[in-house]
């Protein structure tokens, strides 16, 4: 076991210090590509709020379940910006993007529907709390034992 977490842990010294570009962000083609990935982002806030609703209609108390039950809201705004995001990149002026080489320099911020879709573009804000407080309530379940 030792000689694995050594073997992670050089893998992620070497993929700090060896940075290369990755494509995280995945395009699709055409219309129905976004319908899809649309539609999975309703499913998933069906899924999430169906066991939010289960979770608070079971009466579960606790800071562990109250610390989950802020981790599925959080997840739940998450899929709304980032469905509002994906449709709104639909309508947007290219016009408002300046490119350099090629690559997304700056984007023009001209009124509060070109705010809200820059902050579209920040999930991370919604996504890192969210997992935090995941991490928070599994810690306290964990410590029960």
């Amino acid at each position: 076991m030792n000689i694995s977490l050594k073997a992670i842990g050089c893998l992620f010294v070497l993929a700090v210090l060896w940075p290369m570009e990755v494509w995280a962000v995945q395009q699709h083609g055409g219309a129905e590509g976004l319908v899809a990935h649309q539609i999975g982002h309703a499913l998933f806030v069906a899924g999430i709020g169906y066991l939010l609703f289960m979770i608070s209609r079971s009466g579960l108390k606790g800071s562990g379940w109250l610390r989950f039950k802020i981790f599925l809201g959080l997840i739940i705004a998450w899929n709304f910006l980032t469905f509002s995001g994906h449709w709104m990149r639909e309508f947007l002026d290219p016009a408002k993007l300046t490119k350099l080489d090629g690559k997304l320099i700056s984007y023009k911020i001209d009124g509060l529907a070109d705010a809200y879709f820059y902050l579209t573009r920040l999930d991370h804000l919604l996504l890192v709390p969210a997992f935090f407080f995941l991490y928070l309530s599994l810690r306290k379940w964990g410590r029960k034992k």
